[in-house]
């Protein structure tokens, strides 16, 4: 395959994946390479069972996950090829120390070209709570994302945003401004990724997410008893938390009896 320039990045066109869904559905989507399935699937578990999610896609580097049983609303999309359409291997974010994959959420508007908006998820993460409201943050016709702000990131004009919990606004990033963030990514190097590059060309059309559903140590703090979101963001050996390992040994029938009540309950 023959290499892009940058400046050729305006005229990608996505033509190589025809989506399952086609309706509008509460969706959430991680992305990871395989040293990453173990906490995806776990972080997947908890928001299954704690929201009225309908459908999960796990954007990954095999078609199927490797001797992994999931339900039927657990869906995996081999995106390992298809990222070098809009990232080429000698781009300057590709050897960052963070996996490739998360450069991905930058061209999720064209990997679900029939949806409006989606929940993107890190795998560091879990739900304390009920998060079902997420999908209805009020991102309108106006944002191209709601996430939560990191504060001491956050200077005059920008309003810098952790992405580890992200609702993307799809239908208005095909405006354009989901091909500006993927051709910025290809000419800078950003230290956080597309998080720079969303916070920086985003500021001011995103949405300010509450940090309950992104609890870290960067965002803003919340009264005890209130966090939705568990994020081990900058934590080693995240995938050794309690938390995490208590949704890894849950099993999927569990999981999936915890999902219906919910969707009962709303």
């Amino acid at each position: 395959m023959s290499k892009k320039t940058s400046a050729e990045w305006k005229d990608v066109e996505w033509k190589t994946y025809e989506p399952k869904v086609r309706e509008q559905k509460k969706i959430a989507a991680y992305t990871g390479t395989r040293n990453l399935y173990n906490g995806m699937l776990a972080s997947a578990k908890s928001v299954i069972a704690n929201s009225d999610v309908e459908e999960v896609w796990l954007l990954i580097e095999d078609d199927e996950l490797p001797h992994k049983d999931v339900p039927d609303m657990v869906h995996t999309m081999n995106i390992k090829e298809k990222a070098k359409l809009f990232f080429p291997e000698n781009g300057p974010n590709m050897n960052s120390k963070y996996t490739y994959m998360a450069l991905m959420r930058a061209a999720l508007c064209y990997l679900f070209p029939d949806q409006d908006k989606i929940l993107s998820l890190d795998c560091d993460l879990v739900a304390m709570d009920d998060i079902s409201d997420l999908w209805n943050l009020p991102i309108g016709d106006e944002y191209y994302l709601a996430a939560s702000r990191e504060p001491q990131f956050c200077v005059k004009g920008i309003q810098y945003v952790n992405v580890g919990v992200t609702l993307y606004n799809l239908k208005k990033l095909r405006d354009g401004k989901a091909m500006e963030v993927i051709s910025a990514l290809n000419r800078w190097p950003y230290p956080n990724l597309e998080q720079d590059a969303f916070s920086y060309l985003c500021s001011s059309r995103t949405l300010d997410m509450p940090s309950c559903y992104n609890f870290n140590a960067y965002t803003s703090p919340v009264r005890k008893g209130e966090v939705k979101i568990l994020h081990y963001a900058g934590v080693d050996r995240w995938l050794n938390m309690p938390d995490i390992v208590k949704w890894h040994k849950t099993p999927w029938e569990d999981v999936m009896e915890m999902h219906a009540r919910r969707v009962a309950s709303e």
